[in-house]
């Protein structure tokens, strides 16, 4: 699994409830579908745009219903016309301002970055680098010790000399104990204090990998498992504390039962690199965001690669059906969030970019503001083989009220080409027009059929609901 984005560029700058049919639905394309020569592949021309095809829109939150939007706010290049623009497209945002972002859109969801189970050695932030304010907060409460916040060293005395103590990040850390009475109290007043007004707090690094990796046996801890189960019920009276405002963890790509347990206590979930045109196991992913919405769980559902990214993969993973390879990219991504979506969008937000660099009206994908409507269906397998060049391919669809959605998903860790030579044939169902849409947000020719390539997808808008 790759570094964390999001640890490195916060700590640098502050210091089953969908499952799989394999039987395909009426109208979904079938194997046999699939292996008749095509009688249209590849790219189509440009056609006129549908004029409902971007209908519903709402310059306040939510912004579209079939969709929902978040991002991660790193940039730190704002102008007065970029901020009217986040607003106008964006239904959440993590870190930045929650007071400019709540200028442009009076509505924005806002989760302000903190640390939860680790505080910089440094004072600093109230969110990250705590240390001080936790001393000046424990000095006025003599019922509390402050040592005993903290976890120390196994076998050790237990005084602040045998703390636990890292290196993550380039920062220097304690590791806090989270079943203390006095860390519980303190660490509920401040992260009442961390939130005020905004819709709750984004916690890094939170998921059992984070505390699996870097906290060893404690002299308070026997096990990763005991600790962070501590931390799971920390976060439960915090999350109380601030009247059940959302907490946002971040469980990255870890799935077990114990990041489950964290999720719905905090009742949201930040899901770095989850979404991954190269990750072959998908479907457990699709299922697990299944399994958190309908716990009720807030769901961010964030892109393994940035626009920057693909730059780099160009000739590995070049342009298939798409203009560039990022808009091929890009187009599967968003498929796959509507492969994942529930009923409606409520818990569930795309996230397609983790640059920081580039104004996001640059990098924004006007395909996720096509009105496909919500799911008719869940999503379907409608397809297995194996391709010309050898490579097993997967092909799912899910019908939306609007459009059909077609994705084909990489199978095996050895199957990791994209070129023209993996393409494999797909003849569309009859009895409807189908209007490719592009990722620029326009729409091709009516198609019958496309060549499908590795970790390739299409949107089909239905041209007799446009």
């Amino acid at each position: 699994m790759r570094a964390s984005r999001i640890a490195f560029a916060a700590i640098f700058i502050a210091a089953a409830a969908c499952t799989d049919s394999t039987s395909p639905a009426a109208d979904s394309l079938t194997s046999a579908q699939l292996t008749k020569p095509p009688r249209k592949s590849g790219a189509s021309a440009a056609a006129t745009v549908p004029a409902s095809l971007y209908s519903g829109y709402s310059p306040t939150s939510p912004h579209w219903s079939h969709i929902t939007t978040m991002m991660t706010d790193f940039y730190y290049s704002w102008t007065t016309t970029e901020r009217a623009w986040g607003g106008a497209h964006y239904d959440f945002a993590m870190s930045g301002t929650g007071s400019a972002w709540r200028a442009t859109n009076p509505s924005v969801g806002h989760y302000p970055y903190a640390l939860s189970w680790t505080t910089l050695t440094t004072s600093g932030s109230l969110a990250s680098s705590y240390y001080a304010d936790m001393k000046s907060w424990f000095s006025t409460r003599p019922q509390y010790a402050l040592e005993k916040a903290f976890v120390h060293k196994k076998g050790s005395a237990g005084d602040s000399a045998s703390r636990i103590h890292f290196s993550r990040w380039g920062s220097n850390r304690w590791a806090i104990n989270p079943a203390d009475a006095g860390a519980i109290a303190y660490n509920v007043s401040r992260i009442q204090r961390v939130v005020g007004s905004e819709s709750g707090v984004f916690f890094d690094e939170a998921s059992t990998g984070d505390i699996n990796n870097w906290l060893p046996p404690t002299r308070e801890f026997t096990t990763g498992a005991t600790y962070f189960s501590a931390l799971t019920k920390l976060v439960a009276a915090m999350r109380s504390g601030i009247g059940g405002k959302r907490i946002l963890l971040n469980l990255a790509e870890y799935m077990t039962p114990a990041d489950s347990a964290a999720a719905v206590a905090a009742g949201g979930v930040h899901l770095e690199m989850f979404n991954n045109f190269k990750q072959s196991s998908m479907i457990s992913r699709w299922v697990w965001v299944g399994h958190l919405t309908t716990a009720g769980v807030f769901v961010d559902f964030v892109s393994t690669y940035s626009t920057q990214d693909m730059a780099g993969m160009a000739t590995s993973y070049p342009k298939g059906n798409s203009t560039t390879n990022v808009q091929r990219a890009k187009l599967w991504e968003l498929s796959s969030y509507y492969l994942a979506v529930g009923a409606t969008p409520k818990l569930f937000a795309l996230q397609l970019e983790n640059q920081w660099n580039t104004p996001y009206s640059k990098l924004w994908t006007k395909a996720q503001e096509a009105n496909i409507g919500h799911p008719l269906a869940i999503r379907v397998q409608v397809a297995r083989g194996t391709d010309p060049q050898g490579n097993p391919y997967v092909v799912y669809n899910r019908d939306f009220d609007r459009a059909l959605i077609i994705l084909r998903l990489q199978t095996g860790w050895n199957a990791q080409t994209y070129g023209d030579g993996t393409a494999i044939p797909v003849v569309l169902p009859g009895g409807e027009r189908w209007l490719p849409l592009n990722a620029d947000g326009t729409v091709g020719v009516a198609i019958t059929s496309l060549n499908l390539r590795n970790s390739e997808a299409a949107i089909l808008l239905k041209g007799s609901k446009m």
